[in-house]
């Protein structure tokens, strides 16, 4: 009897040689290929920039504190999501609340969500709906209550990179601040562990970078002492944060599993069909 698992990997012969040629090269870390699948990343959400970090986690935590998430804020999201989704809020130090999803696609019920917000007394300032299964939430309806509540959007994408909707591509934040994704070994593309942020505001992912690498930058223009700027080995550190960089390997076999997207996206749907 055959064994049915949860998900499973799918490499090939060519994530292979990537993964491969990367490890022969100059660079295993911090080197040219990140900057590579960063742009294959947003050639297939359609958006501005895209930070990749060693897993969706570290962008969560990373987004919230780009958006300032402070103590004693808000954060909505959905409790059937995995822990991370509620946990970067808590890591900032701001509580979490919850909204009741629909029953045929598992996303964020923006009727009750609708409902929620016109009789709270404390607004959220963060939400962060989830793209369940990969299935997409209607974002412009969501936007839509944002305008009107004032609350900033990231988008837990995790499961949904490559998915469209008629009026956009998830991660191309037409809708939102920021959307993460994941890489983690069981989803439609791996990099073994590893995810993303995507943004279209230069600011937001200028500071998503630094909160990549322990809040230090080497450039010049965030200086705080700036006659040290003539100094090529100089760099401070401007905020906190911790290491969420993802290594050449990982990206190497991002590059060539990103290039498959569409036939995995395929497979995936037809194993939907067959059940």
């Amino acid at each position: 009897m055959k064994k049915i698992t949860y998900s499973s990997h799918y490499i090939t012969n060519k994530d292979l040689i990537s993964v491969n040629r990367q490890l022969q090269s100059e660079f295993i870390t911090r080197g040219p290929a990140t900057d590579k699948f960063e742009r294959e990343i947003n050639k297939v959400t359609n958006s501005k920039f895209c930070a990749v970090t060693n897993s969706a986690t570290a962008s969560l935590i990373i987004s919230c504190k780009a958006l300032d998430l402070k103590k004693n804020d808000l954060v909505w999201t959905t409790p059937n999501s995995f822990a991370s989704t509620a946990n970067c809020a808590l890591i900032c130090g701001a509580k979490v609340d919850f909204v009741d999803i629909e029953l045929d696609t598992y996303n964020i019920c923006l009727n009750s969500l609708e409902k929620k917000l016109k009789h709270s007394k404390k607004l959220p300032k963060i939400i962060i709906p989830v793209h369940f299964a990969g299935y997409p939430l209607d974002m412009k309806k969501l936007y839509n209550l944002k305008k009107k509540y004032k609350f900033k959007i990231i988008e837990d994408a995790s499961h949904a990179i490559g998915a469209k909707r008629p009026d956009h591509t998830v991660g191309d934040c037409k809708y939102s601040e920021l959307t993460v994704f994941s890489f983690q070994a069981v989803k439609v593309i791996t990099t073994g562990e590893g995810g993303c942020i995507t943004t279209n505001n230069k600011g937001l992912y200028e500071k998503c970078k630094l909160l990549r690498s322990h809040g230090i930058t080497k450039n010049n223009k965030f200086f705080i002492n700036k006659k040290n700027k003539y100094f090529p080995w100089y760099y401070e550190q401007i905020d906190l944060s911790q290491n969420y960089y993802l290594p050449d390997i990982n990206c190497a076999l991002g590059i060539s599993q990103i290039k498959n997207l569409k036939k995995k996206l395929k497979r995936r749907n037809k194993i939907y069909l067959y059940y």
